[in-house]
């Protein structure tokens, strides 16, 4: 034992050999710790994200038709309204995240002279959650009106059909050939 720690001393390039050994045992530690709890959180995240997505798609057209009943409804003699939207996707809804970006330039020179610039950029992104851990989200895009069916029931004598159309055109900026008007009489 004493022969190997006087020739430990004596050796320098030994010693960046013991030194480099251990510095990648501590990183290799590092690296490897427990990450089943950021595995479990994440695929809690993007579950929530996705039944989020859903409900927003429905809550969405929903409020759509309800809005177009209200307005729809308050037409002289018109007893009931019903409406139904179609859409062709559902609204995208993007997580908002909190990014991190560092950048990092080393200039390496080789023993021959030659200069090699080496530029690194690190980006970080994590998911915001509310307080009650929900993805925090905004819709960047809504999606696209591809069918709407109106279903009237009107008591008065002028024609509706045309009245009812240009109005949900108008509404939804969609074109009149996605729009289908049915009248009918609940008496």
């Amino acid at each position: 034992m004493n022969n190997f720690l006087k020739m430990f001393k004596e050796n320098k390039n030994l010693k960046y050999a013991v030194n480099i050994f251990i510095i990648l045992v501590i990183i290799s530690l590092v690296l490897n710790f427990n990450t089943s709890k950021i595995s479990s959180k994440t695929s809690e995240i993007s579950k929530s994200y996705q039944d989020t997505n859903e409900v927003a798609t429905d809550s969405y057209v929903q409020s759509l038709e309800k809005r177009l009943e209200e307005i729809l409804g308050k037409i002289e003699n018109m007893e009931s309204v019903d409406v139904m939207i179609y859409t062709k996707n559902t609204p995208e809804m993007e997580p908002i995240y909190d990014e991190n970006i560092s950048n990092e330039t080393n200039i390496e020179v080789g023993s021959d002279g030659t200069k090699r610039e080496v530029m690194r950029e690190t980006k970080q992104n994590q998911v915001i959650l509310s307080t009650n851990n929900d993805v925090v989200e905004r819709y960047y895009q809504y999606p696209e009106i591809s069918g709407v069916l109106v279903v009237a029931d009107y008591t008065g004598s002028k024609d509706i059909y045309t009245t009812l159309m240009n109005c949900v055109k108008t509404l939804l900026d969609i074109n009149l050939n996605e729009i289908e008007i049915i009248l009918s009489e609940k008496n």
